[in-house]
């Protein structure tokens, strides 16, 4: 799979993985072992790479912002569900950190919006995958997540229009179950 450098393409290719590996373990009737050596596992470890150099990159804030959530989403997804279910089994450590830097920067600059919040929000409850790399380096970031509501309070439990959530990767499949109008 070619890999490419904007939004409605990276998610176009997370899609294709998603597809994939959802495939591959809920609709097969004989169960075909995911390996590591599975194409798709390695392109999203390039995706996740892809959406850090379009966020880094981009003079567009909007398209900064969307790319960040998706990172962080990818960052968290990684962390919290197993690796045949996504189609994740690795992301660059590096990568990872960098955009969880660019989320402390956004949080200083007080840049994040409604939407982004609540998610960062959600996430918090498993704060100690954040911390890992937030703790005594990236002190917005960590104040941030130990004062969050993690109660799902913030979460707008089925009232976004439906197709808020489309085109917009993994993250975009996972909130939309849980924000959209039926």
């Amino acid at each position: 799979m070619e890999l490419t450098i904007t939004l409605d393409q990276l998610s176009d290719n997370e899609l294709q993985i998603y597809n994939e590996a959802g495939y591959q373990q809920r609709f097969r009737k004989t169960i075909i072992p995911i390996t590591p050596e599975s194409w798709f596992f390695k392109e999203y470890y390039q995706i996740h790479n892809e959406y850090l150099k379009l966020h880094e990159q981009s003079n567009d804030s909007l398209i900064k912002l969307e790319s960040l959530k998706r990172l962080i989403f990818l960052n968290w997804y990684f962390e919290v569900e197993p690796a045949y279910f996504t189609g994740i089994q690795s992301l660059d450590k590096s990568s990872m950190f960098n955009s969880y830097s660019a989320l402390d920067y956004h949080i200083k600059k007080n840049l994040l919006d409604e939407e982004f919040i609540w998610m960062l929000s959600y996430y918090s409850s498993w704060e100690f995958f954040i911390l890992a790399y937030s703790k005594d380096k990236l002190n917005e970031l960590t104040s941030f997540v130990n004062s969050a509501d993690t109660s799902g309070a913030l979460l707008p439990k089925k009232s976004l229009q439906k197709g808020t959530m489309n085109n917009r990767g993994q993250m975009g499949i996972y909130w939309a179950q849980f924000v959209e109008k039926e």
